[in-house]
């Protein structure tokens, strides 16, 4: 036993005999915790391992610290010196100098060392600081918190750990569908496997969750779906990163599996992409058919204003009335100046007026179509028109209208999306969960396998399993299929560029080399008949060796 290593204090520390007192308060805090523990036997050993380093404390000759040995004089000189010393040691005078001498001789005082009157120490009274009581966090706050941290990319590993503390201590029917919403957003993250560590708690957090949630997943073919995705995104993936065999198969198995229900719902899916084409399609043609009415209708709007304008032009000026001259020929001098101030039909220069009224008109009409342009740019907008030419009531009109419309599409588009609005977590449908599950067992699990096809052992699992896929492609998506064909030309030159090894001479995906039958192996004698066993031939189909049969 290592005392040093029991007490937990290196042998280093320990030189002096003042050392002794580290060890001893180690020692206590030990012993005290063995026993609150009541740990009998560990209590037995620190007090064990504290004696045998106050004994290697009083052996400063022995080990590390041994002196060299004593010469045959200096044992002569030894024993001269320390003769009779026992004796000398139990005399009662020496005893009682020796003693005085500890004490010490008597002391001088000084003058005013009596007068001193002793006082007590005043107890300095320390300040207890008040821990800071830290906030309580709500469950579902902390869960906030750690989906709000999880796609940082540097602190994803550590982060992960606490998400699978919250899971296994907080998690449960209440609050699980805020839980799936923070996992659904993290199988999205392209950096869920990077980190060694971090995959093994990506496959924990998940696993659990699962198997938490046997029966909510087990309800429909939504939900199986569902977690079908959710396994092959992150649990499968990280899983594909392994070094161990035995993981390795049982991956593939599963990836397996998993490639046959792809097949297995391929037409629905299909049937699926195509009812959403269609849907989008006429849901477009919907949209251009209201934007062209809309359009119309806002022609036809503009057109009458402009006709608006131009009547209510004209009826300005049919309604000013024209004042006649004075029958003499001679103004008065107030209807002078009356006509040098107005701006229209004075009393001698009707032309100049005309040609005003002409300019003016044409600004007014330069103003409308102003204002037509800046009304078909805001079309989209949801304000309320104002209009120079006091024409709030069109304007009005036109906005409610446009309002009305956006609303109408709005309602159509999402009559779906406000039943899964309802939910804290949208369950997707069957088919978009397939259509995820494909993606990512392209895009993530194949590609990792044949990142790490490099050690033998795992080579020839993963070449066997991507020719299966290969030749199974047609449920995937055409750049899928494009990627599986890459990566499996590029297999099949890797192999022959490869040395070929001996543990691989039967492998089935070299039919090219011959195969080694030991049935075909003989051995030969050299013996009197030896010219005529060498052309005899045995027939290695017979199950018995065929020793009799001769061809």
């Amino acid at each position: 036993m290592d005392p040093y290593k029991v007490l937990g204090i290196p042998q280093s520390q320990v030189k002096h005999p003042s050392d002794l007192d580290k060890v001893r308060q180690r020692a206590k805090k030990l012993y005290k915790r063995y026993a609150g523990e009541q740990n009998k036997f560990q209590m037995k050993k620190v007090m064990e391992a504290f004696d045998m380093v106050k004994g290697n404390m009083k052996k400063i000759g022995e080990g590390a610290y041994k002196l060299l040995g004593r010469g045959r004089k200096e044992r002569e000189l030894d024993r001269h010196f320390n003769h009779q010393t026992k004796e000398i040691k139990k005399d009662r005078r020496v005893k009682k100098t020796l003693k005085q001498a500890r004490r010490g001789e008597k002391r001088f005082h000084l003058p005013g060392d009596k007068e001193r009157i002793p006082t007590f120490r005043r107890k300095r009274k320390r300040r207890r600081h008040m821990k800071i009581k830290k906030p309580n966090v709500d469950v579902l706050q902390g869960l906030q918190r750690l989906a709000a941290v999880l796609p940082q990319r540097t602190k994803f590993p550590k982060v992960v750990k606490l998400l699978y503390r919250w899971v296994k201590e907080y998690m449960n029917i209440d609050n699980r569908e805020y839980i799936f919403r923070t996992l659904n957003d993290l199988t999205r993250l392209p950096f869920l496997a990077e980190d060694k560590e971090g995959r093994q708690d990506v496959i924990c957090v998940f696993e659990y969750v699962l198997s938490y949630n046997t029966q909510w997943f087990d309800q429909d073919d939504k939900h199986r779906m569902l977690g079908r995705a959710w396994q092959m995104a992150t649990v499968l993936w990280c899983q594909c990163f392994t070094d161990d065999a035995f993981t390795l198969s049982s991956t593939i198995s599963k990836l397996t599996q998993a490639f046959a229900l792809i097949e297995k719902h391929k037409p629905d899916v299909d049937a699926y992409l195509e009812e959403k084409q269609r849907r989008a399609a006429k849901h477009e043609a919907k949209l251009e058919a209201k934007l062209e009415a809309k359009e119309e209708k806002l022609e036809a709007k503009l057109e009458a204003k402009e006709e608006a304008v131009k009547e209510n032009g004209k009826k300005m000026k049919l309604a000013e009335p024209v004042e006649p001259a004075a029958p003499n020929g001679h103004v008065d001098a107030k209807q002078e100046a009356l006509s040098d101030g107005e701006d229209f039909f004075g009393g001698g220069c009707e032309d100049d007026d005309d040609d005003d009224d002409d300019d003016e008109m044409s600004e007014e009409e330069e103003g409308s179509d102003d204002e037509i342009l800046s009304e078909e740019g805001k079309k989209k907008s949801k304000a309320k028109c104002i209009d120079l030419d006091s024409d709030a009531e069109v304007g009005g009109e036109i906005s409610s209208e446009e309002e009305e419309s956006v609303e109408s599409v709005d309602v159509e588009s999402s009559s779906e999306a406000e039943e899964l609005e309802s939910f804290v977590f949208p369950v997707p449908n069957a088919e978009e969960s397939i259509m995820t599950l494909r993606k990512d067992f392209v895009q993530r699990c194949l590609f990792a396998l044949f990142q790490n096809r490099g050690p033998l052992w795992a080579r020839t699992k993963v070449d066997t399993f991507f020719q299966e896929v290969f030749y199974r492609r047609a449920c995937l998506d055409k750049d899928q299929q494009t990627q599986v064909e890459a990566w499996q030309a590029r297999i099949k030159v890797l192999q022959k560029e490869s040395e070929h090894k001996v543990g691989e001479a039967n492998n089935i995906l070299e039919s090219g080399r011959p195969v080694v039958d030991s049935r075909e192996m003989r051995t030969n004698f050299d013996a009197d008949s030896n010219s005529w066993a060498s052309k005899q031939t045995f027939d290695s189909r017979e199950k018995s060796g065929a020793r009799h049969v001769i061809r």
